[in-house]
C-alpha cells in the first residue's frame, strides 16, 4: 500500500510538471499547495510532531536556501520535487494509516425481547400495572400469544396479539419467547 501511494504522489508530481514546462516556467507553486496540505495533515498527529516536526522544518529551511541558489527553473523544480517527495514519505509514515485507531462506537443495543411473541410459561403469571411490579393488573394466559411492546431490566408490556389491547406488565422470567407466527 505504501508503495502504491508512494507511486501516486510520484505520477502526481509528474502531473504538475507536465502541466507547466518544467525546463523554462517555475512549477514549485503547484507542488507548494500539495506540501502545505500533507504538512497541515501531518501536524495533527501528535507523533510526528513528537518525532519529526524539528526535521522536517530544517529540511524546508535547506530546500530554501538551494532554491535560492538556482539558476534556472529546472533546477527549483527539480528542488521543490525533492521536498515534495520527502513530504509525501513523511506522509506514509505518520499519515493516516498511523493515526490511533478509535474503536467505532457500539450499536445501541438491541433488546432481544422488543417486538417478540412470548406466552406463559406457566399457568398463574401475574400482569403488573407498571414496570415496578408492585400492584396487579390481572393475569397472563398460557393460552393466547402476547406481543412484547416495551421491555425494561426484569419487566416487559404486553399486548394481546390479536386485539392489540395492553395487558401490563410481565417478569420476563415468567415467559415463554414463540415463533412471531404463533402470533398471529
Amino acid at each position: 500500500m505504501k508503495k502504491l501511494f508512494a507511486a501516486l504522489c510520484g505520477l502526481l508530481s509528474v502531473t504538475a510538471a507536465q502541466a507547466c514546462n518544467w525546463n523554462a516556467e517555475n512549477c514549485t507553486f503547484e507542488m507548494l499547495n500539495n506540501i502545505q496540505r500533507q504538512i497541515a495533515n501531518l501536524k495533527q498527529n501528535p507523533k510526528f510532531m513528537q518525532e519529526k516536526f524539528a526535521e522536517l522544518q530544517a529540511k524546508a529551511q535547506y530546500i530554501d536556501r538551494k532554491t535560492a541558489s538556482c539558476s534556472n527553473w529546472k533546477c527549483s523544480n527539480d528542488t521543490m520535487s525533492e521536498f515534495n517527495t520527502y513530504v509525501a514519505q513523511l506522509t506514509l509514515n505518520y499519515g493516516i494509516a498511523n493515526k490511533p485507531a478509535v474503536a467505532p462506537a457500539p450499536a445501541p443495543a438491541q433488546d432481544k425481547w422488543a417486538g417478540q411473541c412470548v406466552v406463559a410459561a406457566k399457568p398463574g403469571v401475574n400482569a403488573y400495572v407498571d414496570q415496578s411490579g408492585t400492584s396487579k393488573a390481572g393475569a397472563v394466559s398460557e393460552y393466547i400469544g402476547y406481543t412484547v411492546t416495551q421491555s425494561a431490566e426484569k419487566f416487559v408490556g404486553l399486548k394481546v396479539a390479536e386485539s392489540g389491547k395492553f395487558v401490563g406488565w410481565a417478569k420476563k422470567s415468567d415467559l415463554q419467547m414463540q415463533d412471531l407466527r404463533n402470533c398471529n
